[in-house]
């Protein structure tokens, strides 16, 4: 089975469903320090409900492929519900452990995501 995950994660990072932007969309963004990797997410918001998610940015293929799948996860889901998801949630729809190191990486979406709440009050 864990070559059926690390094979969606490198699909995932050559080839991401959600990569993109979306004009007129709330744009938020992280950089991950240690590593370099930065993120940059659209979301495009109706009635608190995310209908549509996308991501642009450079990182590494944990990062790419987790915010690729992270932007499936939230589509039609309410916001705050997703300000409120935990990391772990992606990483088990990565289906692999991750050390501490290279869950920053995975988290990085959500952690963008969760800045969302300061564009809201604008």
């Amino acid at each position: 089975m864990d070559d059926l995950y690390q094979q969606q994660i490198i699909d995932r990072y050559k080839n991401p469903k959600n990569f993109g932007k979306i004009d007129g969309g709330i744009e938020v963004e992280e950089v991950n320090a240690l590593c370099g990797d930065k993120i940059k997410i659209s979301l495009k918001i109706n009635k608190g409900v995310i209908v549509d998610a996308k991501f642009i940015g450079c990182g590494c293929a944990i990062s790419t492929a987790a915010t690729d799948i992270l932007m499936d996860l939230i589509k039609g889901k309410k916001i705050d519900e997703v300000i409120n998801m935990s990391g772990s949630l992606i990483e088990k729809e990565m289906g692999i452990e991750l050390t501490s190191v290279r869950k920053r990486c995975a988290y990085i979406g959500l952690e963008a995501i969760k800045k969302i709440k300061d564009s809201l009050k604008k």
